[in-house]
């Protein structure tokens, strides 16, 4: 059986080069669903699943989309009922990848119909504005993104050759559609650069342990990743080794751009999880003095790093930051346990560290303590956390709570 590739297109102004991308999949003895998702004029060439079945899917129909005039209501209107028949369309077997070919509008509506769709599912926009900063659109995704050089205005020979790799890329991942899967748990694993020994530690003993792992770099978009392959049912349990986004989101810091349900899904889905308070210590920035750092907190402890520097975080932080971090456990339903590093959060943070503040440390456990549903043990080591005395508590935390 052929694979199906969905292409979702504008096709009142897109119209040729979808076509030319349908044509090229069948030589490629690939199937073909087309999208239209246009909205401004008669569309150029045919589609499978029309714009009215797109409105409709999206509970409006063409005829309002058309008397409101509101353009940001139609591409939204498009990217909730287009992503809505791709589900489906996956759902019933009919999708092996995805492709969508556009400019600015076509690559936000290309790409958020793309978001719907789980982790492993092939992904490719080709787009006019691919140069640009593209992490809002791509999400937590795996969003391939090809650049189309010229502009999308009809066919020449140089976009006939972008579109005739975009079809033969997408073809060939289209193949091999299958679901992620292991016969090992996948335990999902957080990092950031300043645990990346313990970390390495951490993955070598669960790996001897017989498990899976999948490490997430907890720069933002990571640690919301983990989230999402934790609610698709991908990571069995967790070791969340980096709560480092937390204090880069109080102060707007190079890895704070964290969503609401960072921290909760594995506890609301009930599963395993050990909790460590790996990189609590700083706040990290782009500046590299300190006369490029923020004034309000130029009167604290530096790690100076590369472009990015790392900031102490007060007593009063770590305090707010063992609160929020409490509220979100206490939520948890399944087995839950904070291993805390006596010896320091970071390489930054150890006994002649730059960062090395131990009464810091102590009010975040104070207030953990005070805070925390005593169903979830607190487990306090006398290591720092890249020693490999801490990896072995925290592996054989995780091992008596599975087994």
């Amino acid at each position: 059986m052929n694979p199906v590739v969905v292409i979702v297109g504008t096709l009142d102004t897109k119209g040729e080069e979808v076509e030319f991308i349908r044509d090229q999949l069948s030589r490629l003895e690939c199937d073909t669903v087309v999208i239209d998702v246009g909205t401004l004029h008669d569309p150029m060439c045919r589609s499978d699943i029309s714009r009215t079945e797109v409105a409709l899917a999206a509970d409006v129909s063409m005829e309002e989309i058309f008397r409101r005039g509101d353009r940001r209501f139609a591409v939204e209107s498009m990217i909730l009922g287009a992503s809505k028949i791709a589900v489906k369309l996956l759902q019933e077997g009919r999708l092996s990848g995805i492709v969508s070919v556009g400019g600015g509008t076509g690559t936000h509506i290309g790409m958020g119909v793309m978001r719907s769709l789980p982790l492993g599912v092939p992904k490719l926009m080709v787009s006019t504005v691919a140069s640009r900063d593209m992490s809002r659109l791509i999400g937590t995704k795996d969003i391939t993104i090809m650049h189309s050089v010229v502009d999308i205005l009809g066919l020449n020979p140089i976009s006939r050759k972008i579109l005739s790799n975009a079809a033969a890329a997408i073809a060939g991942m289209a193949q091999d559609s299958g679901k992620i899967q292991s016969e090992k748990m996948i335990i999902g694993l957080t990092s950031f650069g300043f645990i990346t020994e313990g970390a390495m530690k951490v993955k070598s003993k669960l790996e001897s342990s017989g498990y899976e792992v999948a490490p997430f770099h907890a720069n933002g978009t990571g640690g919301m990743a983990m989230e999402d392959l934790i609610e698709q049912g991908i990571i069995n349990a967790v070791v969340d080794l980096a709560l480092h986004e937390f204090p880069d989101s109080l102060y707007g810091g190079y890895c704070g751009d964290i969503g609401q349900s960072r921290l909760e899904t594995a506890g609301r889905l009930g599963l395993p999880q050990v909790v460590v308070p790996g990189g609590l210590d700083c706040i990290v920035m782009e500046f590299n003095s300190r006369d490029t750092m923020p004034a309000h907190l130029r009167d604290r402890s530096v790690f100076w790093y590369d472009f990015r520097s790392g900031i102490r975080t007060s007593v009063d932080d770590m305090v707010r930051l063992a609160k929020i971090i409490s509220e979100k456990l206490n939520r948890a339903m399944g087995p839950t346990k904070v291993v805390i590093p006596i010896g320091g959060f970071s390489e930054a943070d150890a006994a002649g560290a730059p960062l090395w503040d131990p009464d810091a440390n102590r009010a975040f456990i104070s207030e953990l303590k005070t805070g925390l549903n005593p169903q979830f043990e607190i487990i306090e080591v006398n290591a720092h956390i890249n020693d490999t005395a801490f990896a072995e508590a925290v592996v054989d935390t995780l091992n008596r709570m599975i087994h």
